[in-house]
């Protein structure tokens, strides 16, 4: 089932997950409306019916036999088996599959595992034939908005279940105590979790957070690394980071936090005084103030400065500044999350790729 929903009114079904495929719809522009046991008649102009994970089984059934009368297709993310062409996907050999033992309970002592899969910059075609293998194979799927989102959804249409656990920048986060509770409370039950993020896991991914809950809980977990948008995004718009007689040095900082925020870890006189390459994420907020410090503290205002956005996508935006007009150029320009910023001499040297 696609995430995105443009205009579509969804019917959904009170669960543990409503709230949170709730504030998921309203962001793909889609009208969530609240399943209350809507008889014979129902609203009018449902598009889709969605059952979230942890549903109540009384209220899926009334759901789904309401979405059956009326003809409206059901995107169902509880892992149970087929009910048909409006019930949930599923696949055989997994849990939910068809058969006799679709929806039983795992033997007791079957544990799963988890596998923390980088996702890659955003274009399916850039994560590793490993990430992808596990994708296909995979009951669970926690993911964020980052990433190959779209082969999320194709192993959601084969049986897997999909469940967003977005950190939106500055808007709706699920809380990583929750995230973590999910790869265990999933791996318990026997079923093969991916946990499928943008990127890759150990670069401010929290992978070893993760992983860290996971061992504590006696859940095997592995980890298949990413293409990380750190080099991914630069390359995409045809810009090298390194440049032979130019630098030799390159350096990534974290971005999410202003220079001047007690809580930055960021030594910002080290990194004005630095010659190279510097690559900045999470900084489109903080961007202006980013360059005013390094500014401040001995970087040339006009050294050369790239933003790229949602690379390798199609909606990539390469906007050219100094460090200087920096801060004023994302916000003339409009510039949006995800977005990398590379500053430096070799920030102005961009090939133009076909």
């Amino acid at each position: 089932m696609s995430l995105v929903l443009a205009g579509v009114t969804v019917l959904l079904v009170d669960g543990p997950e409503t709230a949170l495929a709730a504030d998921l719809l309203r962001e793909q522009g889609a009208v969530p409306v609240n399943w209350g046991g809507h008889g014979t008649d129902g609203p009018e102009g449902i598009g889709l019916v969605r059952i979230p994970a942890g549903a109540a089984a009384d209220r899926a059934a009334e759901a789904l036999e309401w979405a059956r009368r009326h003809g409206v297709p059901v995107d169902d993310r509880r892992g149970v088996p087929d009910h048909g062409a409006h019930g949930a996907h599923a696949v055989p050999g997994k849990p939910g599959a068809h058969g006799e033992d679709a929806g039983a309970e795992e033997p007791a002592g079957t544990t799963g595992e988890v596998i923390l899969v980088g996702g890659g910059p955003g274009d399916p075609g850039l994560i590793t034939v490993a990430g992808a293998r596990a994708l296909e194979s995979a009951d669970v799927i926690l993911a964020d908005h980052l990433g190959p989102v779209s082969l999320a959804e194709e192993a959601a249409r084969r049986g897997a279940e999909l469940i967003d656990v977005a950190k939106i920048p500055y808007s709706r986060q699920v809380s990583q105590d929750r995230i973590n509770e999910l790869m265990v409370d999933n791996a318990r039950k026997g079923r093969t979790v991916v946990r499928l993020k943008g990127g890759d896991p150990f670069i401010f991914g929290r992978g070893f957070e993760e992983i860290e809950a996971c061992t504590a809980a006696g859940i095997p977990v592995r980890v298949i690394p990413g293409v990380t948008s750190m080099t991914a995004a630069p390359a995409a718009a045809g810009l090298s980071l390194t440049h032979r007689g130019l630098n030799h040095d390159l350096t990534l900082v974290s971005g999410h936090v202003p220079p001047d925020s007690p809580k930055s870890l960021v030594n910002w006189d080290a990194c004005a005084k630095m010659t190279g390459t510097l690559v900045l994420i999470m900084a489109v907020k903080n961007a202006g103030a980013i360059a005013a410090t390094l500014i401040d503290r001995g970087r040339d205002a006009a050294t050369p400065a790239v933003v790229v956005e949602n690379a390798s996508t199609p909606s990539q935006r390469v906007t050219t500044a100094t460090l200087g007009t920096l801060g004023e150029t994302v916000r003339s320009t409009g510039v949006r999350s995800p977005a990398v910023i590379v500053i430096g001499d070799a920030a102005g040297r961009t090939a133009h790729l076909c």
